[in-house]
């Protein structure tokens, strides 16, 4: 005697990503075996050092860490007008900082807002709503990716006394060890730290300024965490109080 056989077919939704492994798109296979994709929420941040100009003039150089931690330095002539600092979070390209402070060269600080669009490793646009004097119009600025981020940067590579350029009122050295020690002066301010390669394998070293003068904006005794890097033998540090309250800026050349 034979048996009736029967094929069932179930037809289940399937879920899938579109061109494998690590795609920017997540796709559905439907019922009725139609499949429709849809890209993937990026929150990729601009990460990187980035160099342009403001609207104003302004040479502006912004250094933007893995954390979101950044740092937007404006010069004129090498000399410092202000800088801003804050946390940048991102979503497809657009990125933003509700609560960026400016801290200008005269001492002021402005809280502010930021936002921006930028391709990685290649091109961002920015508006910042402060502005130094009157506070009324917002900033634009730009940045073009310096792929020199992607290299390490070691403490053998800044070995030696590092000076700012003769046209800056106030006279900055800095002094680099090969244990990562340093030791400067900006003007009648004294301070000492340490400095070591960022874990990330970036171009940037993480460093701590201890103050020892009551000179300095900070007053004796008090730290600071900072950033540095160097790009063509330009040496940039930067770096806020936990308060914001206060922040160190150095260009210089050896």
């Amino acid at each position: 005697m034979k048996l009736p056989s029967k094929l069932m077919l179930l037809a289940l939704p399937v879920l899938a990503a579109c061109g494998g492994g690590g795609s920017d798109q997540t796709c559905v296979t439907s019922a009725d075996l139609q499949r429709s994709c849809v890209a993937k929420t990026s929150h990729a941040i601009p990460e990187g050092i980035w160099f342009g100009a403001t609207t104003t003039g302004l040479a502006a150089q912004t250094i933007v860490l893995e954390t979101g931690q950044y740092f937007s330095i404006y010069t004129s002539n090498a000399d410092l007008v202000w800088l801003t600092e804050g946390i940048v979070t991102a979503t497809d390209g657009a990125f933003t900082d509700p609560a960026t402070v400016a801290v200008h060269t005269s001492g002021a600080i402005i809280a502010g807002q930021l936002t921006g669009n930028f391709t990685a490793k290649n091109t961002f646009s920015a508006t910042v709503s402060i502005n130094t004097t009157p506070n009324i119009t917002a900033l634009n600025f730009n940045g073009n990716y310096n792929a020199v981020y992607d290299t390490p940067l070691a403490i053998s590579d800044v070995l030696g006394t590092w000076r700012n350029p003769a046209t800056i009122a106030t006279p900055t050295t800095v002094t680099f060890r090969s244990d990562g020690s340093v030791t400067g002066a900006q003007g009648a301010c004294t301070f000492t730290g340490t400095f070591k390669p960022r874990a990330t394998g970036k171009h940037i070293l993480d460093g701590t300024l201890n103050f020892t003068d009551a000179s300095c904006a900070t007053g004796n005794g008090q730290s600071m965490s900072v950033e540095a890097t160097v790009v063509n033998n330009q040496m940039t540090i930067v770096g806020v109080t936990p308060q914001r309250s206060t922040a160190f800026y150095l260009a210089a050349t050896r």
